[in-house]
């Protein structure tokens, strides 16, 4: 008597499906970002992420976001729409441009681009709590910044990302203080209340000097006199200096040399245009006179800044 065969009926072992990279990909902060790479939740104060969010966006709610977002711009140049107080506003942002957007402000952005973006959010109870440890009197209120140019916001954020993409895990502690800096630097550009508001030293208000820095940022051939600058902040000649320097800790002219060593070192490290071209982009006569300012103001000069990239 034949022996049944039992090869049919043996079921074929088989291997559990991969989980799909799309399931692990989307953005803590603004879940239609496609998140590149990000802190996930390790930070307890907040999220930190670098992101692609694609032309026209997705809906923000209409609450806008629970938690504070710094937005940094650090692809290619891209339009960005968005609503003020009912009013629809369009401007081009450029690498390294930013945006404040506080926790509650319904401001709809839209990118008309795919756009690459560094995003830090912040909790706002953890914000208050710094704000308060600061003397800062009365409840916190961040302002709305947008097409904002800060080199020194966008050096935060970019080494916060940087931290959580190096080939090492992310060392907290550095991670966390980091974080705190850009708390601390955002309540000081930000906030509405308290004795540090530039208005109550003598300042320009945050969205005046806003004004004044994008307007800089718009002319980069270095034709920018103090009365055309005054009359953008909406002040007299006489005052606009003094109340430059309270806001910000430098002069006009200063704070527009700063700017442009920043647009020229990144060029000089993203793009393989010549040093005297470069030069002449970014306001300066020639490129003697910009090797002369950087080595004077970062102790490098635009050919070993290049090199060492």
């Amino acid at each position: 008597m034949a022996t049944p065969s039992t090869s049919a009926a043996t079921p074929t072992p088989t291997t559990p499906a991969e989980p799909s990279r799309s399931a692990t990909a989307a953005s803590l902060i603004k879940p239609h970002l496609v998140r590149l790479s990000g802190s996930g939740t390790d930070l307890d104060e907040g999220v930190v992420e670098r992101g692609l969010e694609r032309a026209g966006g997705g809906s923000e709610g209409a609450d806008g976001p629970t938690r504070h977002v710094v937005v940094v711009h650090t692809g290619g140049s891209a339009d960005l729409s968005w609503t003020v107080d009912g009013r629809p506003r369009r401007e081009r942002f450029h690498r390294g441009q930013a945006l404040v957007n506080p926790a509650g402000w319904a401001s709809r952005p839209r990118w008309e681009q795919d756009a690459e973006l560094m995003l830090v959010a912040l909790e706002p109870a953890w914000l208050e709590k710094l704000a308060t440890e600061s003397d800062l009197p009365g409840p916190l209120e961040l302002a709305p910044l947008y097409h904002l140019t800060d080199p020194f916001l966008g050096m935060l954020v970019e080494r916060l990302v940087a931290e959580y993409e190096g080939p090492r895990p992310a060392d907290p502690l550095y991670a966390q203080s980091m974080l705190q800096a850009l708390a601390a630097h955002l309540i000081r550009t930000a906030a509405t209340r308290g004795p540090r508001l530039p208005e109550r030293e003598g300042g320009l208000t945050p969205k005046r000097l806003n004004r004044v820095v994008d307007h800089m940022n718009g002319y980069p051939d270095g034709r920018l006199s103090l009365t055309e600058l005054a009359a953008v902040a909406g002040v007299s000649p006489s005052h606009f200096t003094r109340a430059f320097r309270a806001s910000t800790g430098q002069s006009p002219h200063q704070y527009l040399v700063r700017l442009r060593l920043e647009r020229a070192r990144r060029a000089l490290l993203t793009t393989d245009t010549p040093i005297a071209v470069i030069a002449q982009l970014c306001g300066f006569a020639d490129q003697s006179h910009l090797t002369r300012t950087m080595r004077l103001h970062t102790g490098v000069t635009p050919a070993g800044l290049r090199a060492g990239r």
